[in-house]
C-alpha cells in the first residue's frame, strides 16, 4: 500500500508559572492538587484554542461519519469547550450569593467561617492522608511554608472582617486590586520588566480605590451622592477602617499568590500547602476570637452557645459558609480546563454580582463614585489579564510533526 504523509502543526506553550499562580486565591481554593499535572502551567484557551480531530483525508467514511457526530452534538461541544468559563462563572455566583446572604444573617462572621474551616481543615486532612502526602515535607524551606500560610490566611481573616464592616460591592472591588498587587509583586520580586498594560492598569485601580473609598478629605458630604448610603455608614472611621481591612486583605493575599509560586518551584503539592493555609487560619480564628470572647463589651461577642451559636440564623450562616466548598472546587476544575487570565476576569465577575444584588435587594444602594470605581478596577483586570494571554499567544511556539502511516 502506498505510504500516506501528513504534517500537523502542534502548539506548545511555554506560560508563565506566575500567572497560572495568580489564580491560587485562598478564600477560592480547593483541597486537590491542581498543578500535580504539567497541563497547569500548560494550557491554551478555549477562546482562541479547540480541539480538533485529526482524520485521514482519504477516508470518506470517517469523514462523513465524523460531519455526522459533529452537527449532532455540536451545541455540547461548544458547552464542552467553554466548560471552564462556566465552571468559573457559576463559581463567582455561588461565591458571592452566598457571602450575600450571610451578612445579611447578622451573626459574628468569624465564628461561622471557624466551623467551615474546622471542617475543610479535616476534609483536607483525609484527603492528604489518602494520598499518602506528607503534611510536613522534609524537602522545603519551614520558614516560607509559615510565611505564605500566615499572609494567605490573614487575607482571609481580613476579608471576613471586611465583610461585616463594608457593603459587598465595595468589598469585592478592593479585594480583587490584588489582581494589580500580585502583578506589581511580581515585577519587584522576580525583577521583571514593567509593560504599559500594568501601569494603565495600576493607574485605573488607584483611582477606582480612592472612588469606593471616597476619603473625605476629597469627597465631602455636600457632594452628590446617594444618600441611603450616607446613613448605613453614619461613622467615617468605620468606613476608612474596613477600607484599610480590605486593601490589606488584597496585598496579603498577593504575598501569599507570590510565596506560593515559591512553593511551588520546590515541587510542593498544593494540597500540603492548602493544608497549612487552613491550619494556621483556623488557629488565627481562634485567638481572634477568644480575644473578643474575653475583651467584648458588646453581647454579640461574648460566648454564650444558647444566644449565639444555636439560633437560626447562626445555623444557616454555617451551612451555607460550609456549602461553600462547592465553589472552591468548580473554580478548580476551571483553572484545569482554562488558561489562568481568562478565568481571573471572570471571576472578577463577583464584583458585578454583588453590585446587582446590593442594588436589588437592599434599600441601601450603591452610589455613583462606588459603582465608577469598580467598573475602573473591573476594566484594569481586564486590561491585565488581556495582556497576560496575549503574550502567553505570542509564545507560542509551532512545530511541524510528520507522521507517516503505511
Amino acid at each position: 500500500m502506498e505510504k500516506q504523509q501528513r504534517t500537523i502543526s502542534i502548539t506548545s506553550t511555554k506560560s508563565s508559572p506566575e500567572i497560572a499562580v495568580a489564580n491560587l486565591d485562598p478564600l477560592l481554593q480547593s483541597i486537590n492538587d491542581v498543578n500535580d499535572d504539567i497541563t497547569y502551567f500548560d494550557r491554551k484557551s478555549s477562546i482562541f484554542y479547540h480541539p480538533v480531530n485529526i482524520i485521514d483525508e482519504n477516508d470518506e467514511e470517517n469523514i462523513d461519519s465524523n460531519q455526522k457526530f459533529h452537527i449532532c452534538t455540536k451545541c455540547f461541544c461548544y458547552i464542552k469547550r467553554f466548560s471552564g468559563i462556566l465552571y468559573s462563572l457559576i463559581a463567582a455566583l455561588l461565591f458571592t450569593c452566598s457571602n450575600f446572604i450571610i451578612k445579611q444573617l447578622d451573626v459574628v462572621l468569624l465564628d461561622v467561617f471557624l466551623i467551615r474551616f474546622l471542617i475543610q481543615g479535616l476534609i483536607s486532612y483525609v484527603y492528604i492522608t489518602y494520598k499518602d502526602y506528607h503534611v510536613f515535607p522534609s524537602n522545603i524551606n519551614n520558614l516560607l511554608m509559615f510565611s505564605r500560610s500566615f499572609m494567605a490566611a490573614v487575607g482571609s481573616v481580613c476579608f471576613y472582617l471586611g465583610l461585616e464592616l463594608l457593603p459587598l460591592p465595595e468589598l469585592s472591588t478592593l479585594r480583587y486590586t490584588q489582581v494589580i498587587w500580585t502583578a506589581l509583586l511580581v515585577l519587584i520580586i522576580f525583577r521583571e520588566r514593567i509593560t504599559l498594560p500594568i501601569i494603565i492598569a495600576s493607574i485605573l485601580t488607584l483611582i477606582g480605590v480612592i472612588c469606593v473609598a471616597q476619603p473625605t478629605i476629597l469627597f465631602t458630604k455636600s457632594n452628590p451622592i446617594n444618600e441611603t448610603l450616607q446613613i448605613s455608614l453614619k461613622n467615617d472611621n468605620q468606613r476608612l477602617k474596613g477600607v484599610f481591612v480590605a486593601i490589606f486583605c488584597a496585598f496579603s493575599i498577593s504575598m501569599g499568590i507570590v510565596l506560593n509560586k515559591k512553593l511551588l518551584e520546590q515541587k510542593v503539592r498544593q494540597s500540603v500547602i492548602m493544608f497549612h493555609f487552613i491550619l494556621t487560619t483556623t488557629f488565627m480564628l481562634i485567638i481572634t476570637q477568644t480575644y473578643y470572647w474575653v475583651f467584648s463589651k458588646t453581647n454579640q461577642r461574648k460566648f454564650n452557645i444558647k444566644e449565639i451559636y444555636l439560633t437560626e440564623n447562626f445555623i444557616y450562616a454555617t451551612i451555607l459558609a460550609t456549602l461553600q466548598l462547592i465553589p472552591m472546587v468548580l473554580t478548580q476544575k476551571s483553572i484545569k480546563r482554562e488558561h489562568p487570565s481568562i478565568v481571573t476576569v471572570v471571576q472578577a465577575s463577583e464584583i458585578l454580582f454583588s453590585l446587582i444584588l446590593q442594588n436589588i435587594f437592599l434599600a441601601k444602594k450603591s452610589n455613583g463614585l462606588a459603582i465608577i470605581g469598580s467598573i475602573l478596577v473591573l476594566t484594569s483586570i481586564f486590561i491585565l489579564g488581556g495582556h497576560k494571554l496575549w503574550l502567553d499567544r505570542q509564545n507560542r511556539t509551532h512545530q511541524p510533526i510528520k507522521i507517516q502511516r503505511k
